[in-house]
């Protein structure tokens, strides 16, 4: 009868999750039609509240649908010195191979990535806005609200179909909220790696910093960084350096990852395990709601 109901779980899980990303979608959309016809004065406050109402209650509402039963606890473990090196390669990694991937637009088709929140283009009919102001609504708020969505409920929901399988989908998911074809591959990579620290930390609180971190660099730094130093020290140079970072921050962010695993074995901290990623794969990506929300995206990336 457990079995049953496992069974049962997971088949609800792949079906109605991407039912809930569908819903975000629809609802971004609208409230960035509603909040680009408001006046500046109130637009970051009006940004921060529908952030908060599109991304967090969806999966409030989602959550006790679900009757407060995810097919995987919620990671909201709290983070000890054992994570340390973990956060602090991944944020290695994660800017390095961020920087790289906008190196390599920029070199191929002289285009610059620019990593974007999907209401950062809102902040342009904003009038000398406050330090505190954009930091809270184009920085804290979207990082938070959506490492709840993604890796809090979905990556909690994928997970009984294979670890690999659910940082896969939510990465992919998360992608695809920011509706950016050019951006696509930056975000995939992002949301991997958020994927993979949730995963090995067994929190969110990782995927939050790295979050922040990344919406900081986007939103005070943006490629400047990148722009003045190619013109310094020229493509080859920079490229070639960006790539021993990146190799060098993503090896010691793998053995972090081996030690951590190594160390959970020993004292597992859960009572059951994901199973393996293969007996998930049909249920994971080729679910029918999933399938559409490709459409919805690819639909609404062509014809914005």
């Amino acid at each position: 009868m457990a079995e049953q109901s496992t069974k049962t779980g997971k088949t609800i899980s792949h079906l109605t999750a991407p039912l809930l990303v569908l819903f975000v979608f629809g609802a971004m959309h609208l409230s960035r039609f509603l909040l680009a016809r408001m006046e500046s004065g109130d637009l970051l406050l009006s940004i921060s509240l529908v952030q908060v109402l599109v991304l967090v209650v969806p999966c409030m509402l989602y959550y006790l649908l679900r009757k407060r039963k995810l097919a995987t606890p919620m990671l909201l473990s709290p983070v000890g010195l054992r994570h340390f090196w973990l956060i602090l390669f991944s944020a290695l990694t994660f800017v390095s191979g961020s920087l790289l991937i906008k190196f390599f637009f920029r070199f191929l088709s002289d285009t610059t990535v620019e990593m974007k929140g999907f209401f950062d283009a809102l902040s342009g009919n904003l009038e000398d806005p406050s330090f505190a102001g954009v930091l809270l609504s184009l920085v804290i708020v979207p990082a938070v609200c959506e490492e709840v969505l993604f890796r809090g409920v979905l990556l909690a929901e994928y997970r009984a179909l294979g670890d690999w399988n659910a940082i896969l989908i939510t990465a992919l998911c998360f992608a695809m909220l920011h509706f950016s074809v050019e951006n696509f591959l930056a975000y995939l990579f992002a949301g991997v790696l958020l994927g993979m620290v949730t995963v090995v930390s067994r929190s969110i609180i990782p995927a939050v910093l790295l979050h922040l971190l990344s919406n900081a660099l986007n939103v005070f730094a943006s490629d400047q960084f990148l722009r003045i130093t190619l013109l310094k020290n020229g493509s080859f140079f920079v490229g070639f350096l960006l790539a021993v970072l990146f190799g060098l921050s993503l090896f010691f962010f793998l053995y972090c990852v081996e030690h951590l695993f190594f160390r959970y074995a020993e004292e597992p901290s859960e009572t059951t395990l994901p199973p393996r990623n293969r007996e998930g794969i049909s249920k994971t990506f080729l679910s029918p709601t999933f399938l559409l929300l490709i459409v919805v995206f690819l639909l609404i990336t062509a014809f914005q």
